[in-house]
């Protein structure tokens, strides 16, 4: 599933917030909004044969490249693809985007806001309830 066309705001899927600081760790976006590194997600861009795709899962958590049968995106093909950078990323993008089923379970976690000052934060049902995001197992 993924949204077509232009870019929605992030506010219409959570809370931005705006962080003095620029944030490039879970660590650090952790530490700047005073939560546990465990509620602190990434949006990760991959590659699969010519195929884009998002998955959302905990900062603390790696992903299966190999399994996926993907590759990383480049930051360059990321921000071609997404029009975010890497270390922005949101969770709501024009491509398809996979959420660990295992985040369904939050309340609310924080990820990417658009860039490096900003987070968002959001229920990842909403992600489901609204079409933007699969829940898969990771």
């Amino acid at each position: 599933m993924s949204l077509g066309g232009g870019r929605p705001a992030l506010e219409e899927f959570g809370q931005l917030i705006r962080l003095k600081e620029p944030v490039r760790t879970v660590r650090q976006a952790a530490k700047a909004v005073g939560v546990e590194e465990s509620r602190i997600v990434k949006t990760l861009v991959v590659n699969c044969g010519g195929e884009y795709r998002a998955y959302v899962l905990r900062g603390v958590k790696k992903l299966d490249l190999e399994r996926l049968g993907c590759r990383m995106a480049a930051p360059e093909e990321v921000l071609s693809v997404t029009g975010y950078a890497v270390g922005g990323v949101p969770p709501v993008l024009p491509i398809p985007v996979y959420i660990d089923r295992e985040l369904l379970e939050e309340e609310y976690v924080y990820g990417g806001g658009g860039d490096d000052h900003s987070l968002l934060k959001f229920r990842p049902l909403t992600l489901v309830e609204r079409g933007v995001a699969v829940p898969i197992d990771l």
